[in-house]
């Protein structure tokens, strides 16, 4: 049985690590993590650690970042002197891929009304840092960005900018290799910081800061551990152990519980052979699916959060209807089999909804691997200094940890009735679509997923992804304002998904309309613009 305070102090202990991809203390928590595991008795040959490059290569749309150490910074008003804000202090205040100032500077503080020369200047921004990067770092010639930007704002949970006045957000720089060659670096600054270098900018004040950090080309780590019972399928179960310290809900919770099922799984045996995966998010998974193959991979990625706190609710994402959703019902049964009760309901918020991208189990998927996501969603202290351990709600690990090692019992041989109970929904999402363009080869497709034997339709307007794996997040350069649409990622990756599986114009734009519930011609143009700037080709 899980042990949910057991995997809390698991959680409490990676948050104290500072995990950026590849970095050194990445690897000392992998050297820990393997330590546990092996005090709880299981086989060093079950677990491995894999390697892949990264700085200086490309893993399907994602350009790699490079490893980046950080040991300390600091920020301060130079004149009259007032402290803003160090590493020591908040480990999130440091803009992550920061480059090394190799030693203190003394900049001007300026904003965006600046005239002038902005390649000695501090530059304050309230805005994506990688936009304001492209801008003042690319083509401006700006060293340092300080930055206040809150992404995900959410006023019904109190995640707006006046409410959480003291909060540092976890913001990155562009960290490649061809980006690093410019030396940027910067600070994350709470909002009260931001309104008070902002009255001070553009009038000759400096601010006065070093960064002490490494940027190189290396290689990050995949943590496997492997259950092998002889069995004809394979199960993955992937958290992502990456993020800055704390990075408690996000996800140190969804690695810890992954750990303590690990624990469980020592001793079962199982119809399915299991590897669980604790890996850097995207970087890591990308180049590993690229390699493996499963049946199915269970995602859980910031699952422990406490809801009376962070004003999450608990989402199954489910596999979009291009692939087989049984492992979708198995998991929704367990889920609701185990949920905590008072009187005679589950006493936490909890739904099933459709998918939504954004972790790993997106490029899973883009391999044609149904890919259920646990995880909560809003939080109000995602990525922030303040996703701390008391944020956790250690209910949610033992609910989560047993319907998960539960729906394992069942995954070697899918009950009948959950078969039935999935393909009805597929049956109902064809019939809503009858008729519309390219409705035949969606259910042609959907159809020889289900049965080898099923003739597939040749498309009519031939489409491919250009590139191996998810769509990523490049792409959104090019839409403009459709950018800040808070669908827009998860109608890229839908768009890829059914290009890989459906190669045909009309096909795509009438299951992504209709799955998502968006209008067909936005679709269409969204697509279009996938095509035009080849992250999706025409054969």
């Amino acid at each position: 049985m899980i042990n949910e305070y057991e995997v809390f102090e698991t959680t409490r202990f990676i948050s104290s690590f500072h995990r950026a991809r590849g970095s050194n203390e990445y690897r000392n928590l992998v050297e820990r993590l393997i330590e546990m595991l092996l005090e709880w008795g299981i086989d060093r040959e079950q677990i491995d650690v894999l390697e892949y490059k990264t700085g200086g290569v490309k893993f399907g749309n994602f350009n790699s970042t490079m490893v980046w150490n950080i040991k300390d910074a600091e920020l301060w008003i130079d004149s009259p002197r007032v402290f803003i804000n160090s590493f020591r202090s908040c480990k999130t205040s440091v803009l992550f891929g920061s480059n090394s100032t190799k030693g203190w500077k003394s900049l001007e503080l300026v904003d965006e009304n600046f005239q002038g020369d902005f390649s000695d200047k501090a530059v304050l921004v309230n805005e994506n840092p990688s936009k304001a990067f492209k801008k003042y770092v690319k083509q401006l010639g700006a060293k340092c960005l300080l930055v206040y930007y809150m992404r995900s704002q959410d006023e019904s949970i109190g995640r707006i900018p006046e409410q959480m006045p003291d909060t540092v957000n976890y913001l990155s720089l562009p960290h490649t290799l061809e980006d690093s060659k410019l030396q940027a670096f910067g600070f994350s600054l709470t909002f009260n910081q931001f309104k008070l270098l902002k009255q001070i900018a553009n009038k000759g004040h400096k601010v006065k800061l070093f960064v002490d950090a490494e940027t190189r080309t290396g290689t990050l780590q995949v943590l496997r551990i492997k259950f092998f019972n002889s069995a004809n399928k394979r199960i993955g179960i992937v958290a992502h152990l990456c993020h800055p310290s704390p990075g408690a809900n996000d996800n140190a919770s969804g690695s810890a519980l992954a750990l303590h099922i690990c624990r469980e799984l020592k001793g079962l045996k199982l119809g399915v052979d299991v590897d669980v995966l604790l890996l850097p998010e995207f970087y890591g998974s990308l180049p590993y699916a690229f390699e493996n193959s499963y049946d199915c991979v269970i995602n859980l990625d910031m699952i422990g959060e406490d809801q009376s706190k962070t004003g999450s609710t608990l989402f199954l994402y489910e596999t979009p209807y291009l692939l087989p959703g049984y492992y979708d019902e198995l998991l929704y049964e367990s889920l609701v089999k185990y949920a905590p009760m008072s009187s005679d309901s589950c006493n936490r918020r909890f739904f099933r909804t459709k998918f939504k991208g954004g972790s790993d189990h997106v490029v899973f998927e883009s391999y044609g691997i149904p890919s259920p996501f646990i995880g909560q969603w809003p939080d109000r202290y995602y990525h922030t200094n303040e996703d701390t351990p008391d944020k956790c709600d250690p209910a949610m690990f033992k609910w989560i940890g047993e319907a998960v090692i539960y729906a394992l019992r069942s995954l070697h041989s899918i009950p009948k009735y959950v078969k039935e109970l999935s393909d009805s929904k597929v049956r109902a999402f064809m019939m809503n679509i009858e008729g519309c363009p390219g409705a035949d080869i969606i259910g042609s497709t959907v159809e020889k997923k289900r049965n080898a034997n099923t003739a597939k339709i040749d498309s009519k307007n031939k489409l491919i992804p250009a590139r191996e794996g998810p769509l990523g997040y490049d792409w959104l350069d090019k839409v403009g304002e459709l950018s800040e649409r808070r669908y827009i990622t998860d109608l890229g990756e839908i768009l890829n998904l059914s290009a890989r599986c459906l190669s045909d114009y009309d096909a795509c734009v009438t299951f992504a309309s209709s799955y998502l519930n968006l209008d067909r011609k936005e679709v269409a143009d969204v697509l279009d613009i996938l095509i035009k700037n080849d992250f999706i080709s025409t054969k």
